[in-house]
């Protein structure tokens, strides 16, 4: 399905066609010079963490919603997957298909994922013919991960600030709860317990002036939890900058967050820490919050 040309089933040839059926003799709704399309078939894209798995970590986690199309250069639109779409050219073609997300979990504001390598193919496109592609697709070489934490490990790098009134567990291996790998972290709050904040263990540099900076993060929880920064500035030191809530997941959940623009406005500061922050809802007794494969990644 097409997110660029939905409105344009609203004016089909057959409508047409049926408002000037008693005024006119006919209507030829093909030319019967025009070559009938090829079409392409796209079920998903499937991803190789291995060329990068030292620097990004081994999972193979995504979540990739969309497919924006390219042939021989030109574009043809991006379409939700599993994706079927016609394409007005046949013979030999070359075809690119670029992955999509949801940009901060939103459905409405999609876009092309600027470290997800492009799937490319030449290919013969038949005249009234299908094409079914199987693309694959990996991080960039290039793609950096500044702060990378995947609960694998005989400890974590997350710590309370002076918000926290509890600790954040890892899972132990066999955990039911685990998402993937050997572990996940986990908080829990009660009438105890009723606010958590953790943030990276050490500050890391991020790159200003405009540069894609994206939080990758897989998650469930009871409640709203809050993502943001600290920024050590060189003036007024510590700032807090929340940037986003996400919304609560019964099931684990996987989002993109954008922190490119946050990170542009204090590109004077080369030291940043990401955080996470929960206040317990008096409604419900017991909350969970669970955490894998988090990364800050950038070129």
């Amino acid at each position: 399905m097409s997110l660029t040309r939905t409105y344009k089933k609203l004016l089909t040839p057959t409508a047409i066609c049926s408002v000037l059926f008693f005024s006119l003799a006919g209507c030829n709704l093909i030319d019967p010079d025009e070559n009938a399309p090829s079409h392409l078939e796209i079920p998903g894209f499937t991803f190789d963490p291995v060329p990068t798995s030292v620097e990004m970590g081994s999972s193979p986690s995504t979540k990739i919603k969309d497919v924006w199309v390219y042939v021989d250069n030109e574009f043809q639109g991006a379409y939700q997957l599993p994706a079927r779409l016609p394409v007005l050219k046949t013979g030999p073609n070359k075809i690119l298909l670029t992955p999509g997300i949801e940009l901060n979990g939103i459905a409405s504001t999609r876009s092309p994922y600027p470290f997800y390598k492009g799937y490319t193919i030449d290919t013969i496109l038949p005249e009234n013919g299908t094409i079914k592609l199987n693309p694959s697709t990996r991080y960039f070489d290039l793609t950096q991960c500044a702060f990378c934490e995947s609960f694998d490990g005989s400890g974590f790098s997350l710590a309370p600030t002076g918000q926290s009134d509890t600790i954040m567990y890892q899972l132990s291996p066999g955990d039911t709860n685990i998402f993937e790998g050997a572990g996940s972290g986990v908080v829990y709050l009660d009438t105890s317990n009723t606010q958590f904040e953790f943030a990276s263990t050490t500050f890391y540099e991020l790159p200003g002036s405009g540069a894609a900076v994206f939080l990758e993060l897989n998650y469930k929880c009871s409640q709203e939890m809050q993502v943001g920064l600290y920024v050590d500035l060189p003036s007024s030191g510590l700032e807090q900058i929340p940037i986003y809530n996400l919304n609560p997941s019964p099931t684990w959940n996987k989002i993109y967050i954008q922190l490119g623009y946050v990170v542009s406005t204090y590109s004077y500061s080369d030291k940043f820490k990401i955080y996470f922050k929960g206040v317990k809802n008096p409604g419900i007794q017991k909350q969970f919050f669970y955490f894998d494969n988090i990364k800050v990644v950038h070129f």
